[in-house]
């Protein structure tokens, strides 16, 4: 029904069918829980494992709640994420100390000796392989030394596991009539299942900035086999997302089958039932601008929303970041983007604390995010990461100068996150709503990415339905309205 990716060492789907028991293997098999760390990317793949898992039997489950397996997907692009790696790999080892552990992703990558010595780990995989984590699994012992698979990372088109959500049913359900003789199934609540889905089109990155360790930790740039992506945006609207969000390392380089990021956009507009379509982070230099026209045109899906890097508004530090543009170029994108396009929310990331950044060239940084028409800012400080070329220059700016200008960012960005949203005062914005929680507030999002609760309707469960909300009231970072 699906391919997972070849490997000489893992077994094929046949083998590894639900259907197969493994009564002489000591590693249980009976529920499995998955906590992921990092970028949207991660979540991705995450919700593939999930599905997965579910297709094989297993009783996924809470990361907080016992379980006989812990797959932990895990994050590297700073200091401070692999510290919260190695924290969940620990609490994870308290809260069920005689589960088996697995950690996956851009850390097992490229720490995994590290990870070795950590108590409970049993599995390590890096990038290349962690789709096969199912495959792996079934290779284990009683051996307390851990598998270490850590593949040389592959510069190919590649596809992704399809797992439809009916498939899933139909297999548990088959399953528990042959055990117990029951017409009964549990219930399939995977993140691919919400009203906003992910689907990953491309990873890895050659662009080689001097302070990002993701071409090693993900290897270099390689796309998603259009066929298969445009299959899984099929199945996701089918299972009632209504937005898609498109994910990877650097999306807008994507190209396959001479098929290019425009020709994806293009296709996700015509499937039907879909309503929104939204682009993750994309570099400044890679944005086709038919994608501007598409945005300004009410019967597109394109919703009006950039989120475009930035990292530093000074020449200097953008030319030693190996950045592929001027603070001029990426000025002049965003206004082009905002003349546009009426009410695009655009956001950024920026850099603070970069080696040999002194304060007038924060000051340009500062300066350049007061007067471009940004609605956000994503802020970090440096992190000194080995094998990248900014690791090799000396002068290192203080952890506490760091802080400081984090925190004079960070207020800048809240001014002008409220400053967006009161433009839309006393408007009405149509709202795609994702969840009703324990407090029965309906919590969604408009087009142009303003977090909406509403005030009223606590008896109503507007999840997955688009409604006209006027808004009323601004908070810190949501806003508050009414139905109309």
């Amino acid at each position: 029904m699906y391919d997972l990716p070849k490997s000489e060492i893992s077994c094929n789907v046949e083998k590894n069918s639900w259907e197969r028991q493994n009564e002489e293997s000591p590693i249980p098999k009976n529920s499995v829980s998955f906590l992921t760390l990092g970028c949207r990317l991660n979540q991705s793949e995450t919700d593939i494992l999930t599905r997965i898992f579910k297709l094989k039997g297993y009783k996924v489950v809470h990361s907080s709640e016992p379980t006989d397996i812990c797959i932990i997907n895990t994050c590297t692009v700073t200091n401070q994420g692999d510290s919260k790696n190695r924290q969940a790999i620990r609490s994870m080892n308290r809260l069920n100390p005689k589960a088996v552990i697995v950690v996956i992703g851009c850390y097992a990558q490229l720490a995994y000796e590290e990870i070795s010595k950590l108590k409970g780990v049993r599995l390590i995989i890096g990038n290349e392989r962690k789709m096969e984590v199912f495959d792996y699994l079934e290779m284990l012992d009683t051996k307390k030394q851990p598998i270490i698979v850590n593949d040389k990372i592959g510069k190919n088109s590649f596809s992704t596991p399809i797992v439809p959500k009916n498939l899933i049913k139909e297999v548990i359900n088959k399953k528990s009539l042959k055990q117990n003789n029951s017409k009964k199934y549990i219930p399939i609540l995977t993140k691919s299942s919400r009203t906003r889905a992910l689907l990953k089109i491309q990873d890895g990155c050659n662009f080689m900035c001097s302070f990002c360790v993701i071409p090693f930790a993900r290897g270099r740039s390689r796309y998603r086999e259009y066929s298969n992506l445009l299959k899984e945006a099929h199945f996701l609207v089918k299972e009632g997302a209504r937005e898609i969000v498109i994910t990877g390392v650097n999306i807008g380089t994507y190209k396959n089958d001479n098929f290019n990021f425009v020709n994806v956009v293009d296709s996700l507009n015509s499937i039907k039932g879909l309503d929104r379509i939204r682009i993750s982070s994309i570099e400044p230099t890679t944005v086709p601008k038919i994608l501007f026209e598409y945005m300004r045109d009410s019967q597109h899906k394109l919703v009006p929303y950039f989120h475009l890097p930035l990292q530093s508004g000074s020449d200097n530090i953008l030319k030693k970041m190996n950045r592929r543009y001027s603070s001029s170029e990426f000025s002049e994108e965003i206004w082009r983007a905002c003349e546009a396009v009426p009410d695009i929310c655009l956001g950024t990331d920026v850099m603070v604390g970069f080696p040999e950044e002194d304060e007038a060239e924060f000051g340009k940084t500062l300066n350049l995010l007061k007067i471009l028409p940004l609605t956000y800012f994503h802020v970090f400080p440096f992190s000194n990461r080995k094998k990248t070329a900014a690791y090799k220059i000396k002068d290192k700016i203080k952890s506490d100068i760091k802080k400081k200008r984090s925190k004079i960012l960070h207020d800048l960005s809240t001014k002008k996150r409220k400053d967006f949203y009161k433009r839309f005062l006393g408007k009405t914005k149509d709202v795609l709503f994702e969840s009703c929680g324990e407090d029965l507030i309906n919590k969604g999002y408009t087009d142009n990415f303003i977090k909406v609760l509403l005030e009223e309707e606590k008896n109503s469960n507007f999840r997955n339905k688009i409604l006209p909300v006027k808004i009323s009231k601004i908070e810190d970072n949501f806003v508050l309205g009414q139905t109309i």
